[in-house]
C-alpha cells in the first residue's frame, strides 16, 4: 500500500484561507447589489437581473481559458500561483467599483456604468478563483487527505459566507441603508479585506507540491481535451448537482435581502443573526460529516445533505413577521447542519472525479477540469439574480418605493425566490446523484467516495 506525505498544516490553512477571501468576495455582491443597483441606481430590476447574469455568464466563458492557460504556465511560482497574485489586485480593485458606480450617474448610462464594473468584478474572481481550485489535485495523490483538505476549506467557505452575507447588511444597516454612500464605504471595507486575505493565500502556499506541465497534455488542442473531459461521467454528474446547488444558493443568496424587510419586516440585522446560526452549526457538524466519512459513502453523504436542505428550505414557509428570533436561529441551525454534508462531501467528489481522469489517461488536466466545473458553476450561480429580477419586474416592484412599502404582489415573488427556486434546484440535484458512479467503488480504500 503506498503512502502518502501529509500535507503539512500551515499548508491546509494557508490554502484554505482562500475560501474566506472569495465567498467574502462573492457573497457581499450577491447579498447587496440587486438591492443597491434597484434602489440607488434607480435600474429597474429585470434589468438590474439581466446585467448581474450577463456579467456572470462572462465569467463562465472566461473560466475554461483560465484553465487552460493555467495548465500552460511555466513559472518558478509553478502552474498556479501566478494567478493568486494577480486576481488578489483585481479583486482589490473591481470590488470598491461595484459599490461607487453613483459617482458616474450623470456621465454615463446606469446600466452601462454596472455591466462594466460587473464583468471586472467577475473576470477578478476567474483569475484567483479558477488555479486556486485546482492546487489540492497537485498538492496530495490521497483521496481522504483531500477530503481533510476540503474541511478547511468548508469551515473557510462558511465564515466567508457569514462575512459576506450578514456582516456586511449589518454595516450597511448601521452607517443608513438608503445612503449611497453607505455602499461605497462598504467596498472599499471588503476590496481591502479581500486583498490581504488573498495575498496571505499566495504566500502561504509557497511551499505546496506543484506538478510538472504535462507534455502530451500541452500539445493536445482545446477542443480534444474538452471531449476527454465531457466523456467523463462521473464528472458530469457532479457538474449536474453543482449548477443546480448554485442555481439554489443564488436564487437564496439574492433574495435574503428583499425577503428580510419585505416579508419578515425585520431590518438587515436579522441577515446578521440568520448568518451567525448557519455558519456555527456548519463548523461544528463538518468535522461530524468528516467522521461519518469512514463509515458511509460520499454519495450517501451529499444525499443526506441535499434532502435536509429542501426540508430546512421549505421551513421559510412557516415563517411570518410575528416569529421571534429563536424560530430563524433554529431555521439557520438546521440549514448549517446539511450544509456542511453539502459543502465537504460535494467538493470532495468533484476531486475524486478530476483524479479518475488522470487515473483512466495517465493525463494532467487539472485546471481544465477546474475550469469546465467553475464555468458551469457559474452558470448555476448567474441564475438566482436573473430569476429574481425578472420575477419582481413582472410582480410590480417599484424602484422608487422603499423595501418597506412595496406591494404584496413583490413580497410574493421574493417568496417564491427564497424556497420555490431553491426547493426544485436541490431535488433536481437527486436526480444527478443517482446517476453518479466511479466505477471502482469496492474496497475498503474507496469506501469514502
Amino acid at each position: 500500500m503506498t503512502t502518502h506525505q501529509e500535507i503539512p498544516l500551515k499548508l491546509r490553512l494557508s490554502w484554505g484561507l482562500g475560501s474566506l477571501g472569495t465567498i467574502a468576495y462573492l457573497n457581499v455582491v450577491t447579498a447587496l447589489v440587486l438591492v443597491y443597483l434597484t434602489t440607488v441606481m434607480k435600474i429597474e430590476p429585470g434589468v438590474a437581473g439581466l446585467l448581474v447574469f450577463v456579467a456572470r455568464i462572462f465569467d463562465a466563458i472566461c473560466d475554461p481559458l483560465m484553465g487552460w492557460l493555467t495548465d500552460r504556465t511555466r513559472t518558478r511560482w509553478g502552474r498556479r500561483r501566478p494567478y493568486l497574485l494577480l486576481g488578489a489586485v483585481v479583486c482589490a480593485v473591481s470590488l470598491p467599483l461595484v459599490y461607487s458606480q453613483h459617482l458616474l450617474i450623470g456621465t454615463f448610462d446606469p446600466a452601462l456604468v454596472a455591466l462594466v464594473a460587473l464583468m471586472l468584478y467577475s473576470l477578478g474572481f476567474t483569475i484567483f478563483n479558477v488555479p486556486y481550485l485546482t492546487m489540492p489535485v497537485e498538492m496530495t495523490a490521497d483521496r481522504m487527505q483531500r477530503l481533510g483538505i476540503m474541511g478547511y476549506r468548508s469551515v473557510f467557505m462558511m465564515i466567508g459566507s457569514v462575512i459576506g452575507s450578514a456582516i456586511a447588511p449589518l454595516i450597511v444597516e448601521k452607517l443608513g441603508r438608503q445612503d449611497a454612500a453607505s455602499y461605497q464605504t462598504l467596498g472599499a471595507i471588503y476590496g481591502a479585506f479581500v486583498f490581504l486575505i488573498m495575498m496571505t493565500t499566495f504566500v502561504g502556499t509557497s511551499a505546496a507540491r506543484m506538478t510538472e506541465v504535462d507534455e502530451t497534455s500541452q500539445h493536445t488542442p482545446i477542443r480534444e481535451q474538452l471531449a476527454a473531459v465531457l466523456a467523463n461521467k462521473p464528472f458530469m454528474m457532479m457538474v449536474g448537482i453543482k449548477v443546480l446547488q448554485f442555481v439554489a444558493l443564488s436564487a437564496s443568496g439574492a433574495t435574503t435581502a428583499f425577503f428580510v424587510v419585505m416579508v419578515l419586516k425585520h431590518d438587515f440585522s436579522l441577515m446578521s443573526k440568520l448568518a451567525s446560526a448557519t455558519i456555527i452549526s456548519t463548523v461544528l457538524f463538518i468535522p461530524v460529516f468528516r467522521w461519518l466519512g469512514q463509515y458511509i459513502t460520499k454519495r450517501t453523504g451529499l444525499a443526506v445533505g441535499i434532502i435536509g436542505e429542501v426540508f430546512a428550505t421549505l421551513t421559510w414557509l412557516l415563517a411570518t413577521p410575528e416569529d421571534s428570533d429563536a424560530f430563524f436561529i433554529a431555521r439557520g441551525i438546521l440549514a448549517g447542519i446539511f450544509s456542511s454534508a453539502i459543502l465537504l462531501y460535494g467538493q470532495a467528489m468533484w476531486l475524486d472525479t478530476i483524479d479518475y481522469d488522470r487515473e483512466r489517461t495517465g493525463l494532467r488536466r487539472e485546471g481544465m477540469y477546474t475550469s469546465i466545473y467553475v464555468f458551469i458553476e457559474r452558470l448555476g450561480y448567474s441564475m438566482g439574480p436573473l430569476l429574481l429580477g425578472e420575477l419582481l419586474q413582472m410582480m410590480h416592484f417599484d424602484k422608487n418605493l422603499p423595501l418597506e412599502k412595496q406591494p404584496a404582489s413583490a413580497e410574493l415573488a421574493v417568496t417564491l425566490s427564497l424556497v420555490g427556486i431553491p426547493a426544485l434546484a436541490y431535488g433536481l440535484g437527486l436526480l444527478f446523484l443517482y446517476f453518479y458512479r466511479l466505477p471502482d467503488d469496492l474496497g475498503r480504500s474507496q469506501t469514502a467516495r
